[in-house]
């Protein structure tokens, strides 16, 4: 029976120059290939010839691959990571409270501590809530109890994770947020004067030099020219 041949992607074995891996696990940071370069382990003080060597190096066969491969990697291993968190938020907000709690009934007692029974001598029973025991519950639910208390009677009580806080942590992960709108509304409440200063202060942050005025936010009359003479 003939063996089936396993697929290698490009890439994904070690190089077998360590400061080759090295260069390539760097560069798969996002780190600038002259960062890279040094990390991995040259010293040369100049960078114009460490970018030329990094440079050569990325051309060679596997290395490029292997970067690409990691890269790749990297972005499955955060995408996988995003998508637990936005399950795990998900499931605080669809959580249902009731799911963790049970009812049960208890013997009905008058005034004077005897059991309470019916006209015809049934005893009556009320009903009441306690909270299930917490092994007792799927493990999909353990995970949305944030903290536990326990009362007078040692009864644990579980506390969930905040729906408000997941809700704004969830619109966060997805980018889902009215700031910048509601930004853009303030912008255009602004006068003249705070415009103009907001964008001299941009400005100032960013070391670049503007000359401000009024002249662009004044509206001049338009001249209107008689062509009748």
């Amino acid at each position: 029976m003939a063996k089936t041949l396993a697929i290698i992607s490009d890439g994904s074995k070690p190089l077998k120059n360590n400061m080759h891996e090295r260069y390539a696990r760097f560069r798969a940071q996002a780190l600038p290939r002259i960062v890279a370069f040094r990390k991995a382990g040259n010293v040369a003080k100049n960078d114009n010839v460490v970018y030329a060597n990094a440079s050569r190096l990325e051309k060679k066969p596997g290395v490029r691959e292997r970067i690409e491969y990691l890269t790749r990697q990297a972005q499955e291993r955060i995408a996988e990571k995003r998508a637990a968190l936005e399950e795990q938020l998900w499931g605080v907000l669809e959580g249902d409270i009731g799911a963790f709690w049970e009812t049960y009934e208890v013997a009905k007692t008058s005034t004077d501590g005897k059991l309470a029974t019916d006209q015809e001598g049934k005893k009556l029973t009320v009903r009441k809530q306690r909270a299930k025991l917490i092994n007792d519950l799927p493990l999909e639910f353990r995970k949305l109890i944030e903290d536990v208390t326990v009362d007078r009677n040692g009864n644990v009580i579980p506390k969930l994770y905040s729906k408000a806080q997941a809700n704004a942590e969830l619109r966060k992960l997805l980018n889902i947020d009215g700031r910048k709108e509601q930004e853009a509304d303030d912008v255009s409440k602004l006068s003249d004067a705070e415009l103009i200063q907001q964008l001299a202060d941009a400005a100032k942050e960013l070391g670049i030099k503007i000359d401000l005025n009024y002249s662009f936010a004044q509206q001049s009359p338009a001249t209107e020219t008689d062509d009748s003479e």
